[in-house]
């Protein structure tokens, strides 16, 4: 600002400018600055504040963005500046541009594990104010994100031959400045992959509807040692023709799309999405970041391996669980790797608190049995102070999840669960959460499983929501209504009349509330109450045993520990589950007469339950100044 630029975003493009200007004057030191000379020497000048450095930069700056050697290639193969050739350089302060260059001097261009200066510079100007074009969730992605993304990345593609990496692509078709492309570029220096691979950079790719985010990607990968950078302008990287020329080339692809609810709607990208994930088929607008996991899976090759940045919401809502957990889709090879769940601090700094988590998957044949990692990170090493990132104490779990992360991947047989990382059958997955992972949960399961325990889908069973209109004559049951013991007042039930209908429940059904799983609560509809309504908080299970048997298994404390850390929401009391993620739960192992004899003893308790209740109202009812006797006959009467 100091500097005459405004706003924030513009900040980091004039940056862009000048590392651009020095990258020219390392590449080309001897381009002539007309009536200013050399561009090296010019620019020696204008970094030590000489007179006139403004008009020096502003002459330096159009001959460095009209160099052939810094041209970049356009979507139709034709050689394209940088930025467009009568861009000018808008910084107007000698003192703010002396100190700019200088700063960007220190750092050393092309080295391995280099900085992302572009990306450090998102990081610091922008704290919260990046404008967002049409209501679309864009959020820049943190360092410690990258990192983690590309280690996994790498690791699941077990890249051992430098050729095995010059056959395809990798990138991001939503690149914006080009975070991913630099880190996947510092991941394979890291990795001593072939430098010509490097150098050249035809089979790093990346795509962006953003003219100026393309230019920060083109300028970031040049700073980072890129001859020739592959990153498109497009109008939409989802239909774009050029992109789909790389349609199953790309080994590896690190995204973080943009998200908003029904935010995308061409025809074209909508119908494209479609075939791969059928529940968009027919819609007019969909959330964009669906629309480029579809984009995803079209561009892998066979073997492939893509992580992308979904929130919550979208990476564990039905349509990526349809995709990558019910198996319906036979004819799609993809397979589910592993999910990360970041906190919600993670994405504060660029403005919003959204949970979300990475999702890997491969683009290869699904097997049920395979394992599959989940990890929860619950600190990135920042935290929010008075809207600015501060110092975590802390820490920042990220980097050893990816160590973790790695262990798995490469020796399983050695690797043992820890707090935050564990690994799980992707047949037992009811749902693609991580966020939801505990250790003690993960004991509990494992604990009953070497007992002979069994899933509870092998017991009950989910009719989905019967709704149902409000009916005056019945019970209306709501979480409320039931104890942490499953017993449940029905005389209050008997006089709930809410607003909201419910769903129906029939006797010898077990209702489960699904909303905040640390405070269970679960109920059996009795023979003697009949039909009832309940909220539709409650899943309603049919139970081939005796009810009262299935809840006595329900409440057992293995079973509950497992119940507790599940559901979704950043919001403890809000948390809901899936009525799916009941029928996972291991129950204890048991015989056919326990069953008969725990249900029967239960129902008498229950059965006690009600008898006291129903005499404490009696005893509550009787006025003071009556005597028992005296009350039993009025009762009569009335």
């Amino acid at each position: 600002m100091r500097g005459g630029i405004r706003p924030s975003n513009a900040a980091v493009e004039e940056l862009t400018k000048l590392l651009l200007l020095k990258i020219a004057a390392e590449r080309e030191p001897d381009a002539a600055v007309a009536d200013f000379g050399r561009l090296g020497p010019v620019l020696d000048c204008i970094r030590h504040g000489k007179d006139e450095s403004i008009r020096l930069a502003k002459a330096a700056f159009r001959v460095a963005n009209g160099l052939p050697s810094l041209a970049a290639r356009s979507s139709d193969g034709q050689a394209q500046t940088v930025w467009p050739i009568d861009e000018p350089l808008r910084i107007s302060r000698c003192d703010v541009l002396s100190e700019a260059l200088r700063i960007l001097g220190s750092m050393e261009l092309g080295a391995v594990g280099a900085c992302d200066p572009l990306g450090t510079a998102f990081d610091v100007f922008l704290r919260g104010r990046y404008e967002h074009a049409g209501g679309l969730g864009t959020y820049l992605t943190p360092e410690g994100v990258v990192d983690l993304m590309v280690n996994v990345g790498f690791e699941l593609l077990e890249v051992s031959e430098p050729e095995a990496v010059g056959q395809t692509f990798m990138g991001d078709p939503c690149c914006g400045s080009g975070r991913f492309l630099v880190g996947l570029l510092h991941e394979a220096r890291r990795r001593g992959l072939d430098e010509r691979w490097l150098g050249r950079g035809s089979l790093l790719f990346g795509a962006d509807q953003s003219a100026s985010s393309v230019a920060m990607a083109r300028v970031n990968l040049m700073a980072a040692g890129v001859g020739a950078p592959e990153v498109l302008l497009v109008s939409d990287s989802i239909t774009d023709r050029h992109v789909s020329q790389c349609r199953g080339q790309f080994s590896l692809i690190l995204t973080n799309p943009p998200f908003g609810d029904k935010k995308y709607d061409s025809p074209e990208g909508i119908e494209r999405a479609a075939n791969y994930i059928p529940t968009l088929a027919g819609s007019q607008r969909v959330d964009p970041a669906l629309a480029f996991v579809a984009r995803c899976i079209e561009l892998l090759a066979p073997g492939g391996v893509a992580g992308i940045v979904l929130p919550d919401g979208v990476g564990n809502g039905r349509a990526m669980r349809e995709l990558l957990l019910d198996g319906s889709r036979r004819d799609l090879p993809l397979a589910l790797e592993g999910v990360v769940s970041l906190p919600p601090v993670t994405f504060a700094p660029a403005g919003t608190t959204a949970k979300t988590s990475v999702t890997f998957v491969r683009k290869s044949a699904s097997e049920p049995q395979k394992h599959v990692f989940l990890a929860r990170a619950d600190h990135v090493g920042f935290v929010m102070s008075k809207g600015s990132p501060a110092h975590d104490p802390h820490g920042d779990d990220l980097p050893r999840i990816a160590a973790e992360i790695r262990h798995v991947v490469t020796d399983a047989a050695t690797w043992r669960p820890s707090k935050q990382v564990a690994k799980r059958r992707l047949a037992e997955l009811a749902n693609l959460g991580a966020s939801a992972l505990d250790v003690d949960a993960d004991a509990a399961r494992a604990s009953l499983k070497d007992a002979g325990g069994l899933e509870a889908g092998t017991i009950l069973h989910y009719g989905g929501k019967r709704r149902a209109r409000l009916a005056g004559d019945l019970p209306f049951v709501s979480v409320l209504h039931v104890d942490e013991l499953g017993a449940v007042d029905w005389s209050l039930a008997s006089f709930n009349r809410p607003v909201t209908p419910g769903q129906l429940a029939q006797p010898g059904e077990l209702l489960v509330s699904l909303l905040n799983p640390r405070k269970f609560r679960a109920a059996v509809v009795p023979e003697s109450v009949g039909s009832v309504q309940c909220s539709a908080e409650f899943g309603v299970y049919r139970p081939d045993i005796d009810p009262y048997a299935a809840l006595v298994l329900l409440q057992h404390p293995l079973v509950r520990r497992q119940i507790a850390p599940l559901g979704r929401g950043t919001s403890s009391s809000r948390r809901r589950i899936d009525a799916a993620e009941v029928l996972s739960l291991i129950l204890p192992p048991f015989s056919e007469s326990w069953a008969t004899q725990a249900g029967q003893a239960a129902r008498d308790h229950f059965d006690h339950i009600a008898t006291a209740r129903g005499g404490l109202r009696e005893l509550y009812s009787c006025p003071q100044s009556t005597s028992i006797e005296e009350h039993a006959l009025l009762s009569q009467e009335i």
